[in-house]
């Protein structure tokens, strides 16, 4: 599988936080898509990635997308049972 993280700033976001803490911790490999936040073109730079149109999303193989930190804790969770998140 191929993920890609779509986040805002770790420092100041604790969602965008979660999801990258676990999948460092598990040693899953996947892309950071960092996304500047309060911004004008904020939502539509999210919207490219994630319907939800906001962060974190995590892409899939390019063709699933699960948003919200806890939804992608528990997909990782269920992926890697290994890992074990």
């Amino acid at each position: 599988m191929g993920y890609a993280l779509v986040i805002g700033n770790k420092a100041t976001s604790s969602w965008s936080l979660r999801p990258w803490l676990a999948m460092r911790h598990a040693g899953l490999a996947f892309q950071e898509i960092a996304v500047r936040l309060n911004r004008p073109q904020t939502r539509d730079e999210i919207l490219r990635y994630s319907p939800s149109g906001r962060v974190p999303a995590l892409l899939v193989d390019e063709d699933q997308v699960v948003w919200e930190s806890l939804a992608i804790l528990e997909f990782l969770a269920e992926a890697h049972p290994e890992a074990g998140l």
